[in-house]
């Protein structure tokens, strides 16, 4: 009860700050277009002829503003648009006026967008604050594509439920759409009032115009849309869906043999209000989850990774906007901290036995009337086991390095005016037995003037370890203010993070300890008249890095990078960043007390990119590092070349290495070596890594497609001699020692190997209903064998006998509003 009063007390008082702050900005806005919304009483048949009457007395608009590539022109093709609207949806009628013959007919995933779709998209508005909103969009042969609008931020891993029809003729393309009012959130009142705006993408011209025009500085959607009028007397009606699943998996091992399994569980998705939705999901499977992405990570670090569960990735927008929800430590991704929680001083764990299971997660999340947006996420895992092994004696044991957890967090977003908001978050850790628990509370503002030119940014959070009746108790704070629209930009900004602040029990900190002073400036010209460009960008940046405790210097760095895109789409860039002055890596020797001084490096990079609207396109770069020590040098490049085979049919190959010569850094050992050295060991190094992937899109309709993705990713590291870190940060060699055993094998070299394919066949045959057959086979491997070309790397690789796995689940939407219908 202290605390709630306690945070009474603090919102009141940022509200008043935020009162005067708002005082001082006064800047003009744009006018707003009105479209009219028709009531109808008769049923429309989604067949995009417009047959029905409605269609006929209804209010048509047109006069579209091209954003791309030249902004504020009439566009080269002309768009009509009208809505109508009942008691249980809203119509969309779309008539994309062109050469029929000239429409592109290639299809695509639901959700895929690339630049050889003809589209229109809907933004829609429905509170009015200009932050959030809906994305319905329809290419011209019928395939959706939906987002949640955050912040300017779209999710398109929201799959919504709705209906759509597209026909081609002669006079070009045309949409009908339907959206049911259980698909969207809007107030409950008498009379709606919504922002909207519509874009339409013709792609052979690489064109894109908008209803309301939009500014390309910001490029938002919602912030310059316009209004529909005229919706009143609907009500939000009953949500709840009922989202059952059956699963089978055949499993395929060299050294387990085959297993099968079978799952069964269900999502439930249930409206409160008119405003809030309860997400549940009971015994989850994420079985056909992609693979992640492995590299070999020899910093001292740990490796941030796409979080790929549907119900982590679905409807959490509000959760992952203060930067503290990294919904990945829930049953997958434990800190370290927990991990080694229950090792002996001369223990290392060397393998984790599987993820820990989810036993359920939930979440409500919604937003009142007045613009505060409230969620509640809470989620609960099993108890995980891993081996441990004791290098001393090579013995090994079974030990927990995770308990049985519950992972909350609670987020209080409020929207202001001029597009800007105040949030407070708080994640909380809480766990069995000997473990620790942990707690994390932020808060995150921003200001915008009137015209939102101008900024002004802050953010802070507290942490908290709670371990054994002691707490331990850490923060961060940051502010950047500056422009952000128009030709010229600029901003300066401060962020510091305390030596004892830990937010990665629910959250991602690569390192804590540091102070950063940043000052950007960035032109941006969307109209040039030189060098018969279409779009011309450049951006400078200096900041410099100190820890926060000691107060001691670690490096300042510059960065300067353009862009520029000609009348033929193609696109170009360079990019020179590097340090200013040899840099204190506080981090590197993994023994607190102690730096290592990094030289002087700067880094040249060039690349290009190629009209994607061409069958055969191409992005490629290339780069060099130029290090102020001895024979320390670097370079990398990089090719994808994107075939598009025919409208059904992508074909994107990508092949990119890089290399490291003479570099230094602590030398990590992949076994202990029988020779025990006093000291930190560096070691002078060469890296070799090569990535390939190949990634087959084939979409046979509009609602049934294959995709096939296959990386392989292969990293060598080979030690050429070492070094003793000195107290002062510099290096002595160390002539006598060789790094090998008796038998001549390295301790330190390694040649990493992660190969993986994803193949993932999906047919949506009902809206929110999908057959899914999905094949995964992955190989990961570690030698010493470092002198080995790259082809017999692989061939040796795919020797070791892959894992497969085949699995089929059936996913089926029941809607209780639909079912109810059909019962009456």
């Amino acid at each position: 009860m202290v605390f709630i009063m306690k945070l009474k007390c603090y919102f009141y008082t940022m509200k008043f700050f935020i009162c005067v702050i708002l005082f001082c900005f006064s800047f003009g806005v744009f006018a707003q277009k009105n479209l009219t919304a028709l009531e109808i009483n008769e049923p429309i048949r989604l067949d995009a002829s417009f047959s029905e009457e409605a269609w006929s007395k209804v209010q048509w608009e047109s006069n579209f503003t091209t954003l791309k590539p030249i902004p504020g022109k009439i566009p080269s093709k002309p768009t009509e648009i009208a809505i109508l609207y009942d008691k249980e949806a809203i119509y969309f009628g779309v008539k994309c006026h062109d050469h029929g013959d000239s429409v592109s007919r290639v299809l695509s995933t639901r959700d895929d967008f690339n630049p050889n779709l003809d589209l229109i998209g809907i933004f829609l508005d429905t509170y009015n604050d200009k932050q959030n909103g809906f994305f319905f969009g329809v290419t011209s042969v019928g395939v959706q594509i939906d987002s949640k609008i955050f912040n300017n931020d779209y999710n398109d891993l929201l799959n919504l439920v709705w209906n759509s029809k597209t026909i081609i003729n002669k006079d070009g393309w045309f949409a009908e759409i339907k959206i049911p009012y259980s698909a969207i959130r809007f107030p409950k009142k008498d009379v709606q009032d919504w922002n909207i705006n519509f874009g339409r993408a013709i792609s052979r011209f690489r064109e894109e115009s908008t209803w309301q025009p939009v500014n390309p500085d910001l490029e938002n959607y919602l912030l310059e849309s316009g209004k529909v009028t005229g919706i009143k007397g609907i009500e939000p009606p009953l949500r709840l869906a009922l989202i059952p699943y059956l699963s089978g998996y055949i499993d395929y091992s060299k050294e387990n043999g085959a297993s099968t399994s079978y799952n069964g569980g269900m999502d439930i998705k249930y409206g409160i209000n008119e405003a809030f939705t309860l997400d549940v999901t009971l015994v989850p499977d994420f079985g056909q989850v992609v693979f992640d992405r492995q590299v070999l990570n020899l910093s001292p670090f740990e490796i941030q990774f796409n979080e790929n569960r549907q119900f982590f990735t679905e409807g959490t927008e509000l959760f992952n906007k203060s930067g503290l929800f990294y919904s990945r430590r829930i049953g997958v991704q434990a800190p370290p901290g927990v991990l080694n929680n229950n090792l002996e001083e001369d223990e290392v764990l060397i393998n984790t036995m599987n993820v820990p299971r989810l036993y359920n997660a939930s979440k409500v999340s919604g937003r009142l009337k007045n613009g505060l947006g409230i969620g509640v996420f809470n989620g609960i895992t099993a108890a995980q086991f891993g081996q441990a092994l004791n290098i001393l004696d090579s013995t090994e044991r079974e030990v927990m390095i995770s308990p049985l957890s519950n992972f909350n967090v609670i987020v209080l977003d409020q929207n202001l005016k001029n597009n800007s908001y105040v949030t407070l978050t708080n994640t909380n850790v809480l766990r069995s037995g000997s473990f620790y628990d942990a707690n994390v509370t932020g808060l995150n503002l921003k200001l915008n003037s009137k015209s939102n030119d101008y900024f002004i940014e802050a953010q802070g959070a507290m942490s908290a370890i709670m371990n054994s009746g002691e707490t331990s108790l850490g923060h961060t704070w940051g502010v950047e203010t500056g422009k952000q629209r128009g030709a010229f930009a600029f901003s300066g900004e401060y962020y510091e993070e305390s030596d004892t602040y830990s937010p990665n029990d629910l959250g991602f900190l690569r390192a804590n300890n540091s102070r950063v002073f940043g000052l950007n400036v960035a032109y941006r010209d969307f109209s040039p008249s030189f060098w018969k460009l279409n779009k011309f960008i450049t951006n400078a940046s200096i900041s410099q890095e100190r820890l926060f405790a000691p107060n001691l210097y670690g490096a300042t760095f510059w960065n300067l990078r353009s862009i520029m895109v000609n009348k033929s789409f193609n696109a170009w860039g360079v990019v020179f960043n590097g340090s200013m002055t040899e840099s204190n890596d506080y981090f590197e020797p993994r023994v607190w007390g102690e730096n290592f001084i990094r030289p002087i490096w700067t880094n040249c990079r060039t690349w290009f990119s190629s009209n994607y609207q061409k069958r055969i396109a191409v992005d490629a770069g290339i780069g060099y590092v130029f290090v102020e020590r001895d024979n320390w040098w670097e370079w990398n490049y990089d090719a994808e070349v994107r075939f598009r085979v025919s409208d059904r049919l992508f074909i994107i190959p990508k092949w990119d290495q890089s290399f490291q010569n003479n570099s230094e850094g602590f030398a990590v050992e992949f076994r202990k070596p029988s020779e025990s050295l006093d000291g930190i060991i560096f070691g002078n190094r060469n890296r070799k890594t090569s990535t390939s992937t190949l990634g087959i899109d084939y979409t046979m309709t509009n609602r049934i497609g294959l995709t096939f993705r296959l990386r392989h990713y292969n990293s060598k590291i080979d030690y050429n001699y070492f070094y003793e870190l000195l107290d002062n940060g510099r290096l002595n060699r160390l002539d006598d020692y060789t790094g090998l055993d008796e038998n001549g094998i390295s301790y330190y070299d390694i040649n990493y190997n992660a190969f993986t394919i994803d193949m993932f066949f999906r047919w949506v045959f009902l809206p929110g209903s999908e057959l899914n057959l999905v094949w995964k086979n992955s190989i990961f491997t570690t030698d010493s064998d470092v002198a080995e070309n790259y082809w017999n790397t692989l061939n040796n690789t795919l020797k070791n006998g892959p894992t497969n796995s085949f699995s089929l689940k059936l996913i089926y939407w029941l809607d209780t509003l639909s079912l109810r219908k059909k019962a009456i």
